[in-house]
């Protein structure tokens, strides 16, 4: 039974936005599966790679002059989009899949949990999410995210 499904279109613009999302699940579930992508994966574009690199090469080495320890931007290319995905039931913090990932299954029952996360005391209930967006260089990443409920553990 699907209990949550969309696709997004981010953009750089979406960068440190956190984009909620919340289902209910009925009692007759025991089991949920949570399938998570985006692409691309990763900013190829050099003129898109540049600005971010400098910026945090100015930001974390700053106070090394750049002729003592030479860095090219261009050494850190390609830049990662990263967007992380977090779940809570009923007001309980289960935990965050912060994964680099483009393709991402997570499977929650009361007695196991995907890596990252805590198995819930009960499945029935509101459940609510977040999407992190920590980074989002491409012009335009497309996401999906689908949450499955199954009445087998």
């Amino acid at each position: 039974m699907i209990l949550y499904e969309r696709h997004y279109n981010w953009t750089p613009e979406d960068t440190r936005r956190d984009i909620p999302f919340a289902f209910c699940c009925p009692s007759n579930i025991k089991r949920l599966l949570i399938t998570f992508t985006f692409s691309p994966g990763a900013e190829q574009q050099p003129e898109r790679c540049e600005m971010a690199v400098e910026r945090a090469l100015t930001r974390y080495y700053d106070r090394y002059p750049r002729d003592i320890q030479p860095m090219q931007s261009e050494q850190f290319f390609p830049i990662k989009n990263l967007i992380t995905l977090s779940l809570e039931r009923d007001g309980v913090y289960l935990g965050n899949a912060h994964r680099w990932q483009t393709e991402q299954v997570h499977i929650l029952t009361t007695k196991h949990a995907s890596r990252g996360f805590e198995p819930p005391c009960a499945m029935e209930g509101t459940w609510a999410g977040m999407l992190h967006i920590h980074e989002i260089l491409s012009q335009v990443c497309e996401g999906y995210l689908r949450v499955e409920g199954s009445e087998d553990a």
